[in-house]
């Protein structure tokens, strides 16, 4: 599950640990949790029949958009189910061609991504001087579940084991509308994926005068301990299972059923829900929830998600559990999802990251021998259901007027030594309060 919370950096699915997890929370951490993520992460809601709005052959068209579109055509996509189902991409024999001029220092907007982009250069630090080669990418084949390729327009994908729910589908799905999004922009990649809950790529393992270089593993979440690569939460394009909607539609619910409690009439208790379990720092976090004894001004609550499931999510609509008070957390929190988590934010970001990484390869990406092509016809024609609503409601389809925001410069050995020592002393403040309180409690 994904409990969201929000703060000073990125975030991304969370397992309860220290982690930063997919739905960037901007600042120092790179760990964030992914609470904000459950909050946040769901997706779009509209009644769609069962035809158009994309199809293989036009969005390969479309990635030489930008120099063969006169400007004043805009270029829709469109799907065509033959006889309802389909299993292979329609055939396509256009070349695509790689504009570099436009790939992350794209000239056609002067947006500033958020600073939580930043961390993309942290999390890609392990391969700068090495560069990655194509036996490192596939030393991480072991914990993988899926190798995502692009070539020339393509996307094939490569699964090793059994993924819980549809995180892959979900997950490559993203990847089909950040390809529809900037048509040509993007260089050929081919990376491992990692989509379990805990990071594995230990960083005590890749320690000490004779250790290897580690394996590129991209993740929805990583941690100080780890080297997993952070990327988009799969939910971002929709979460059937639990009828989580796509992220842009419910970031819109959010902001309405924030606004039908008013900060006043609100309950004065910080609030979380979620699954407890998932975690040493969730089971501590339990332990803030009142007490006879005492109320540390907290409301903490379990979330049986096999209950839910007996309930049909009732009562775990997202929108409706904005009736707390933590004015000040909560606001801020409010306008990070609103002014810097959307959804043009969450394909920028996923753009630059697989882009700095495209610029490591020391080799060309290939077609690997056991992969397959997906399309938007094979992810979407074959499938009924929420699965198929969530796909067609998060759908890119036109190609994007405006290049990505621009990424921030690095951050420089004293900046980042800096942020980290702020960090440092807020959770020593945070772990004194806790100390003092507990003495004065044993005191009573």
């Amino acid at each position: 599950m994904k409990e969201g919370i929000v703060g000073n950096e990125k975030l991304f699915h969370n397992n309860g640990e220290n982690l930063h997890a997919w739905f960037p929370l901007s600042g120092p951490f790179k760990k964030g949790v992914f609470f904000l993520i459950l909050l946040i992460a769901t997706f779009l809601f509209t009644p769609w029949s069962d035809v158009s709005v994309l199809s293989g052959d036009s969005f390969r068209r479309a990635w030489s958009y930008a120099s063969t579109k006169p400007p004043h055509k805009k270029l829709e996509y469109s799907i065509i189910c033959s006889g309802g189902n389909m299993t292979t991409c329609p055939v396509f024999t256009q070349p695509v061609t790689f504009e570099q001029s436009n790939s992350s220092s794209s000239s056609s907007s002067t947006e500033t991504c958020p600073e939580y982009f930043r961390w993309i250069y942290e999390d890609l630090k392990p391969w700068r001087k090495t560069g990655i080669t194509r036996e490192m990418v596939e030393g991480a084949k072991t914990p993988a579940h899926i190798r995502i390729v692009a070539v020339d327009g393509k996307v094939y994908m490569e699964k090793y084991k059994w993924v819980f729910q549809t995180r892959d589908a979900f997950t490559i799905w993203g990847v089909l509308q950040l390809l529809r999004l900037y048509p040509g922009k993007l260089p050929d990649f081919d990376l491992m994926f990692e989509c379990g809950d805990k990071p594995v790529i230990k960083r005590h393992d890749y320690q000490g005068p004779n250790a290897s270089t580690p394996p590129p593993l991209f993740h929805y979440c990583g941690d100080d301990k780890s080297y997993d690569i952070a990327f988009p939460d799969w939910s971002f394009w929709g979460w059937p299972e639990i009828r989580i909607k796509p992220w842009t539609t419910l970031k819109e619910e959010l902001k309405e059923g924030n606004n039908i409690t008013k900060w006043v009439n609100r309950e004065p208790y910080a609030y979380w829900r979620g699954n407890l379990k998932m975690g040493k720092v969730r089971e501590e976090l339990s332990k803030c929830t009142h007490t006879n004894e005492q109320d540390w001004n907290a409301r903490i609550y379990n979330l049986d998600w096999g209950q839910e499931t007996v309930n049909q999510f009732s009562t775990s609509e997202l929108s409706n559990q904005c009736t707390h008070k933590a004015q000040e957390i909560g606001k801020a929190g409010s306008r990070f999802v609103q002014e810097e988590l959307t959804m043009k934010f969450v394909y920028d970001y996923m753009f630059h990251l697989l882009s700095e990484y495209s610029k490591l390869l020391k080799y060309k990406p290939a077609v690997p021998p056991g992969a397959v092509e997906v399309c938007s016809e094979t992810m979407v024609c074959s499938w009924k259901g929420l699965q198929k609503k969530y796909k067609l409601q998060s759908m890119v389809k036109t190609p994007s007027d405006m290049g990505p925001c621009r990424i921030p410069a690095p951050y420089d050995p004293a900046e980042l030594r800096d942020i980290l020592e702020r960090r440092e002393n807020v959770v020593k403040q945070v772990e004194m309060l806790e100390k003092n309180s507990l003495e004065n409690l044993d005191g009573i």
